[in-house]
């Protein structure tokens, strides 16, 4: 055999080694039936899971013991109570975050629930005049150092109704809430929706299809709390501003969009989460999650079982949590008939 093909054969055989160890990183924490939606890791490790509102849920929060379990909380007479819920997080102080979207019998609201003294801290509900007829309050990030928490409303919870996303600002001292750059170019979706490799259509009870553009959906705020990341749902700019400039009720939303840049480009996704200047994104086209920095994009992760990851956290020892849904299998985006496969997923990645 020549040099060149004993080469050859050495990279073939390292390229097979690491692909196995990619796969092998993944590992899997949980298995649901009904849909999750976004993980929480507490400060003590403590896993917490939104359960998607797809499939109408009657416990909209769990907690995800050692086993795999999964547990209404914080117990099982407010798990029910809550309308509908994607957006957790946890933050530092032992605070979770559960972001209730609402329904038309009940007020969306950010409710704080203290995990170490099993007390609720605190709710703040979202004002009619912080939100338009078709909000859809799906995501957020909490600004401890300043106190504030932002929450990306993508609007459209029809789906394919007007596009009138925006950041919704909470003072989490004073109760102050606003609502900041509703329908800004920066918030929409530029371009296409994919998932699986197929461009992603919305098929109504008339059975009619639709393409889907949805904009405002992931957003992230670094572990130091300096910038607030956010994207759209479509392939396009993930972009960033400083956490203080987003939360400062003095500016205009001029002086805010000025002061926004663009950090990178992605493709579909629905989740991001970040750790120093690095974004880690949930890729549903591709079925994988990547690592965003200012070199671009890398792969962290593409098992086969990836199919819709829908959102991620970081546990304390940096590894990634994330929900594994087949979202885009639903009737909904799927020409009306289901193509999912559970059990779905809650699975860890080591970096």
């Amino acid at each position: 055999m020549s040099a060149r093909s004993v080469f050859c054969s050495s990279i073939v055989l390292l390229a097979a080694v690491f692909a196995q160890a990619a796969s092998a990183e993944l590992e899997v924490l949980a298995e649901f039936d009904e849909r999750p939606g976004n993980p929480a890791v507490g400060a003590d490790g403590t896993i917490y899971v939104s359960m998607h509102p797809f499939d109408a849920p009657d416990i909209k929060v769990v907690r995800i013991d050692e086993e795999g379990g999964a547990t209404p909380y914080p117990d099982e007479e407010i798990a029910r109570s809550f309308a509908a819920v994607i957006g957790i997080a946890a933050t530092r102080d032992g605070v979770l975050w559960v972001l209730d979207m609402g329904s038309p019998e009940q007020s969306p609201k950010l409710f704080g629930w203290n995990t170490r003294t099993n007390r609720l801290e605190t709710v703040y509900y979202i004002p009619r005049e912080a939100s338009v007829a078709n909000s859809f309050f799906q995501d957020l990030a909490i600004d401890q150092t300043r106190k504030r928490a932002f929450i990306a409303d993508m609007s459209r919870s029809d789906l394919v109704g007007e596009s009138l996303p925006a950041i919704v600002v909470v003072d989490l001292e004073t109760g102050a809430i606003r609502r900041r750059l509703e329908g800004h170019p920066l918030l929409q979706a530029k371009g296409e929706q994919r998932a699986e490799g197929k461009p992603m259509s919305f098929t109504g009870p008339d059975g009619v299809a639709q393409p889907l553009q949805l904009g405002l959906n992931p957003i992230g705020i670094d572990e130091l709390d300096r910038y607030v990341y956010f994207s759209t749902i479509a392939s396009g700019p993930v972009y960033r501003v400083a956490a203080e400039t987003l939360g400062d009720p003095k500016l205009s939303d001029e002086e805010i969009a000025d002061a926004i840049e663009e950090f990178g480009q992605k493709p579909t996704s629905d989740g991001i989460a970040v750790a120093g200047e690095t974004v880690y994104i949930t890729d549903v086209d591709g079925s994988a999650i990547l690592a965003l920095t200012a070199d671009g994009l890398t792969t962290v992760s593409d098992d086969p079982r990836l199919i819709w990851p829908d959102a991620i956290a970081i546990d304390g020892q940096g590894a990634l949590v994330a929900t594994v849904n087949q979202l885009n299998r639903t009737p909904p985006f799927n020409g009306g008939e289901s193509g999912a496969e559970p059990p779905f997923l809650l699975v860890r990645i080591k970096p």
